[in-house]
C-alpha cells in the first residue's frame, strides 16, 4: 500500500519560498572573522542578487530563478548561510514544479548545514525539513524499479520519519499513518515472505495514530486492515472492517471485504460453535449492509441464502428463495429451484417440494436433468409409478447425461413395479452405453430373467 505524500510538500512550496525570500533580502549583518562559526548572516551580495528572485517567481519563470540560484551557489562559500539559504530556495522551487526526487540534493544539502550549525535553523524549521527529506526519499523510492535502491531509500525515510519522531514535541496524525505506511511498504517487499516484525511495528503506529483523532481517516483503517490480512489475523481484519463499515460514508467494497472474512474463517475453522457465530456474522452482515443501499445484486442474496444453509435455516431460506425468484432479486436458473425444493424437503414440506421442482420444470421444460430430480424425488417419498414416468420423460431427451445410468435407474423402478419387460429393455439399452458396467447391470438382469419365469407358468396355454 503507497500513502499519497501528505500535503505539508506542496503547503511548503507555497509559504516556506516566499519566508526564505523575506529572510534573503533582509540588510547583510557585518560577517565574522573566518576562524569563527559562520552566522546566521546573508552577505549583502547574495542579498541583493537574491532580490531579484522575486521578479523570477511572481512571473513564474522558476528556471530563471533556478539559474540565479547556481550562479550564487558557485561563489558562495561552502560552509556559509548564504548557502544553506540559497540550497534550501533552490530546493523548494523545484518543489513548486513537481520535481520531488530533483529538490533532494539541495535540500540535503541544506539540512546537513543546518545540522552541522545549529545556529543557522530552529528545531522547527530543522523538523521541517526532516519531514519533507523523508518524504522525498519515500518518493524515490517508490519510483526506483531497483529493488536494491528501492529498499534503501525507504529505509532513509524510515529513519528520517523515526528520527522526527523522536525530536518533535508532538506526532500528528499524518506523521503516524506516513511512518506506519513507510513500515508496511518495507514489509511487504518480498511478496512471499513478508516481515511480519516490520508489519506488527506498522500497526503499532497505525493505532497511535488512532489516538490523534476523533473520526480518523479511511487511509489509517486501511493500512490497519491491510497489516492485519498479512498477518493472516481474520479477527483484527474484521474489527478494522466493523470500524470502516460504521462510517457514514462507507462503500459497498467495505462491506463486501468484511462478509468475505466472516466467511472465510468460518470455512477454514474447525470449531463448529466458532464456525457457526462466524457465519451469523456474515448473514448480519449482509443485511445490515442491504438497509444501506449495498450487496443487493443476485449473487449476493444467493450468499444470504447459502448462509442460511450452512447454519441449517432452512425455513427462512426457503422465504428467501420464493421471495427472490418471484421479485427477481434471485436468477431464475435451475440452481435455486433445486435449492427451494431442497429447503422445503428439509423442513419436511415434502408437498411443496414436489411442487417446486414441477414449476422449475415448466420454467426449464428442456431440462432433462430437472426432470429426472423430479423423478428422484417422487421415488424417495415412495411415488414409484410417478417417478417412473418421470424419467421416462427425461430419458427420452436428448439433452440427458449418462444414459446409461438413467436406463438402469428406469430398469430398477419397471421391476418394482414388475414392468419385467420393460425393465428388460431398460437393461438391454444400458448395455450400449459404455458408463455402465456389466456388473451393475448382470444382477438386475437375472433377477428380470427369473421374474419372468416365474411368472410364464401363469400364463394361460393357447
Amino acid at each position: 500500500m503507497s500513502p499519497a505524500l501528505p500535503s505539508r510538500l506542496s503547503r511548503l512550496s507555497a509559504w516556506l519560498l516566499i519566508a526564505l525570500l523575506a529572510l534573503a533580502v533582509q540588510p547583510a549583518a557585518l560577517r565574522a572573522q573566518s576562524a569563527e562559526p559562520p552566522k546566521k548572516e546573508i552577505s549583502e551580495k547574495t542579498s541583493t542578487e537574491l532580490g531579484k528572485l522575486r521578479t523570477f517567481v511572481e512571473a513564474k519563470d522558476y528556471n530563471g530563478g533556478l539559474a540565479l540560484i547556481e550562479r550564487l551557489l558557485a561563489q558562495a562559500p561552502a560552509d556559509s548561510f548564504d548557502v544553506y539559504v540559497l540550497a534550501q530556495v533552490q530546493a523548494q522551487i523545484l518543489l513548486t514544479q513537481g520535481k520531488l526526487t530533483a529538490a533532494l540534493g539541495p535540500l540535503e544539502r541544506s539540512f546537513a548545514l543546518g545540522e552541522r550549525y545549529p545556529q543557522f535553523a530552529d528545531a522547527s524549521s530543522a523538523l521541517e525539513q526532516l519531514y519533507v527529506l523523508a518524504q522525498l526519499y519515500y518518493q524515490r523510492g517508490e519510483e526506483s524499479k531497483v529493488p536494491k535502491a528501492r529498499i534503501a531509500d525507504l529505509e532513509r525515510a524510515l529513519g528520517m520519519i523515526n528520527r522526527w519522531l523522536a525530536l518533535s514535541p508532538a506526532a500528528t496524525l499524518d506523521t503516524r499513518l506516513f511512518a506506519a505506511s513507510l513500515l508496511y511498504n518495507l514489509g511487504t517487499q518480498d511478496a512471499q515472505k513478508p516481515d511480519q516484525a516490520r508489519i506488527k511495528e506498522a500497526i503499532a503506529q497505525a493505532e497511535q495514530g488512532l489516538l490523534l483523532a476523533v473520526n480518523p481517516s479511511n487511509q489509517l483503517y486501511q493500512i490497519l486492515l491491510a497489516c492485519h490480512q498479512q498477518l493472516s489475523d481474520y479477527t483484527r481484519s474484521a474489527e478494522v472492517l466493523e470500524l470502516i463499515a460504521a462510517k457514514p460514508d462507507s462503500v459497498a467494497g467495505t462491506w463486501q471485504q468484511l462478509q468475505s472474512i466472516y466467511l472465510a474463517s468460518a470455512a477454514e475453522s474447525k470449531d463448529p460453535a466458532f464456525a457457526l457465530r462466524q457465519n451469523i456474522r456474515a448473514l448480519l452482515t449482509i443485511e445490515r449492509a442491504q438497509t444501506r443501499g449495498f450487496l443487493n445484486t443476485p449473487k449476493d442474496h444467493y450468499t444470504r441464502v447459502a448462509v442460511l444453509f450452512n447454519i441449517q435455516q432452512f425455513g427462512r431460506a426457503a422465504t428467501l428463495l420464493e421471495k427472490g425468484l418471484s421479485d427477481g432479486t434471485l436468477e431464475n436458473q435451475k440452481r435455486n429451484w433445486e435449492l427451494l425444493a431442497s429447503a422445503y424437503q428439509q423442513t419436511n414440506q415434502e408437498a411443496k417440494a414436489a411442487t417446486t421442482l414441477e414449476r422449475a420444470l415448466k420454467a426449464f421444460p428442456a431440462d432433462a436433468a430437472l426432470e429426472f430430480s423430479l423423478a428422484q424425488f417422487y421415488y424417495n417419498t415412495g411415488k414409484v409409478a410417478e417417478a417412473y414416468e418421470r424419467g421416462r420423460s427425461a430419458r427420452a431427451q436428448a439433452t440427458i447425461e449418462k444414459p446409461g445410468q438413467v436406463s438402469l435407474y428406469l430398469a430398477y423402478l419397471a421391476y418394482e413395479l414388475q414392468r419385467y419387460e420393460e425393465a428388460g429393455r431398460w437393461i438391454e439399452d444400458a448395455r450400449t452405453h459404455t458408463e455402465v458396467t456389466a456388473a451393475a447391470l448382470d444382477p438386475l438382469a437375472k433377477a428380470i430373467q427369473e421374474a419372468l419365469r416365474e411368472r410364464e407358468p401363469l400364463k394361460p396355454k393357447a
